[in-house]
């Protein structure tokens, strides 16, 4: 136990003084030292530090020491970098850093002078299929995905999909078909009873406009509902009957009675 307790304390005191080493460093004239964030803020100096925050005056100020950025400290290295090796190793800490933008474009780097560096390619999203590094669409369809709809589905899946959407469609269809085969009958029925009610109010004013009154003939020619008037013809007023006299049948003499027979 003892051994355990003297490592964590050596790896504790080793990651103090690492974050001290990069931290901003304020020193007083009065030769007080203190480390952490330091910002300045008008005519006074903030110290930001695990424990809180430290404020002074400037003119209280002898030196600010800024500690070593991680993005600074990634250009130094990267500079110290002579080798595939040692850009795979700053990459790695670049990505550890939070420096994700900069350890990508490394790695590209890196693929360009070597393509088959493993690391990088794995980083970067790649994977070797039957001897080839194949990433983005190319790596699913190689792993047996099928695309539909924006999304990588299995084939199975995918089959299954789209037989539902046809399934989907060929209802729709169905549906719209019957409700315009049903808005045309209904149109047509419509169309039916406008010209039925035309009809039958031109038989009206046929019948209130068109015939004989007190001797004379009255009225305009129909409308024969297909395209023209209707010729009248001007038939002459009734004449009346003239009563047929009776038939006289003129009598003749009497028979005379035959005579009696004797009693």
């Amino acid at each position: 136990m003892g051994t355990v307790k003297k490592n964590m304390t050596a790896a504790i005191l080793s990651l103090l003084l690492a974050s001290a080493a990069s931290a901003d460093e304020v020193v007083l004239k009065n030769g007080s030292a203190f480390s952490g964030i330091v910002r300045e803020e008008g005519d006074r100096v903030v110290v930001e530090m695990d424990f809180g925050t430290m404020s002074f005056k400037k003119v209280d100020v002898r030196l600010i020491s800024r500690g070593l950025d991680p993005i600074h400290e990634f250009d130094e290295k990267l500079k110290a970098a002579k080798d595939v090796k040692g850009m795979v190793e700053l990459a790695g800490w670049a990505r550890e850093k939070g420096l994700g933008t900069r350890s990508q474009e490394l790695y590209k780097k890196i693929l360009t002078l070597d393509p088959d560096q493993a690391e990088a390619r794995k980083v970067l999203g790649f994977e070797k299929v039957n001897g080839q590094w194949l990433a983005g669409d190319d790596l699913m369809v190689a792993r047996g995905f099928v695309k539909v709809s924006g999304r990588w589905l299995t084939k199975e899946t995918a089959e299954l999909m789209l037989e539902q959407d046809a399934q989907a469609k060929m209802e729709n269809e169905r549906i719209q078909l019957a409700k315009r085969v049903a808005d045309q009958r209904h149109s047509e029925e419509m169309s039916r009873i406008g010209l039925e009610r035309e009809r039958l109010e031109v038989e009206k004013q046929r019948s209130d406009y068109w015939g004989w009154r007190n001797g004379y003939y009255y009225g305009s020619a129909p409308w024969n509902g297909v395209g023209g008037y209707v010729t009248p013809v001007i038939l002459p007023p009734p004449q009346p009957i003239p009563p047929t006299p009776p038939t006289v049948v003129p009598l003749g003499q009497p028979s005379p009675l035959p005579p009696s027979r004797p009693r």
